[in-house]
């Protein structure tokens, strides 16, 4: 049975300026693939059937003609009762949406997302969330830093990354951290970053590998030090599926860079659709992309 295709993109708005930077991106985004857009704004109970609900209609309707004044595009709205951290996720799943591309004030955002909030939306989906904060500069996304960790994971999540980086035609910045100088434990990192680089050379793509070693800063610092000198214009993160999320990742390191980012931020989680391809099954790297904290232990 062939698969039904991915072509939305979910634009949830709280229709303030952030939210309209959400859908810049968003149309960019979707001038690449071809895709469709689709704007949600989730309300309380007891506003829908009332005059607010009439003036969000207009809002969304304004922020349409918006998207279609600038690309020959096909964009629809949903307005939906409900909660930011259940809705978003099951309307995802009802569209089939390929993407989420979500604005954040830094301490506000769609609906007050923020920080920890903004993080349990990423976990609580089953499709990649680009976060972003500021206008799309409209020459694509060309410059992706990808933080890594040395955990023995699926290889499917690498994979992942270099399907994502192959859309945007980007050039990869794989980068790793270390908060020891201990010799032996350097070795073995660089060895790992080197089968990293070979294992995306194998799917084609040709990767720059970093990684810093500093024992003076944590991994946030690091990760948003590395993506300002190499002028990254997405930082992609690739994330363990469902509920394992919170065990994994670092939540106040996750909160820390969504607020201090300037840079989108591109989270994907692995999907069974993704399948394991005999390339995945050959692949002897099984290197977890991570950039919550893991990287730094021995």
């Amino acid at each position: 049975m062939a698969k039904l295709l991915r072509e939305n993109i979910l634009v949830p708005t709280d229709l303030t300026d952030v939210a309209n930077f959400s859908m810049d991106h968003a149309t960019e985004i979707a001038k690449i693939f071809n895709h469709k857009i689709v704007l949600l704004h989730v309300v309380g109970k007891k506003v829908l059937g009332t005059p607010r609900e009439k003036e969000i209609e207009k809002k969304l309707k304004e922020a349409m003609a918006q998207i279609k004044s600038r690309a020959k595009l096909k964009v629809s709205y949903l307005i939906e009762e409900g909660t930011i951290f259940t809705t978003i996720s099951k309307v995802a799943d009802r569209i089939r949406a390929e993407f989420i591309v979500m604005g954040i004030h830094g301490k506000k955002g769609v609906q007050h997302i923020m920080g920890s909030y903004a993080y349990k939306v990423v976990c609580s989906v089953n499709v990649p969330v680009m976060v972003v904060k500021h206008l799309h500069h409209h020459v694509g996304y060309k410059n992706i830093a990808l933080p890594i960790d040395f955990s023995q994971e699926s290889t499917q999540k690498i994979i992942k990354a270099a399907k994502f980086s192959n859309y945007f035609g980007a050039n990869i910045r794989v980068f790793g951290f270390l908060g020891t100088r201990n010799k032996a434990t350097i070795f073995k990192k660089e060895a790992l970053l080197k089968k990293v680089k070979d294992t995306f050379g194998d799917l084609g793509l040709d990767v720059t590998t970093d990684l810093c070693i500093d024992p003076n800063i944590d991994w946030p610092e690091a990760l948003m030090t590395f993506a300002d000198k190499i002028e990254a214009d997405l930082i992609l993160i690739v994330a363990e599926k469902g509920s394992s999320i919170p065990d994994i990742f670092s939540q106040n390191s996750t909160e820390r860079i969504i607020d201090k980012a300037d840079v989108p931020i591109l989270t994907v989680v692995p999907t069974q659709e993704d399948g394991d391809s005999s390339l995945e099954k050959s692949l002897v790297v099984r290197s977890f992309i991570d950039p919550m904290g893991l990287t730094g232990k021995v």
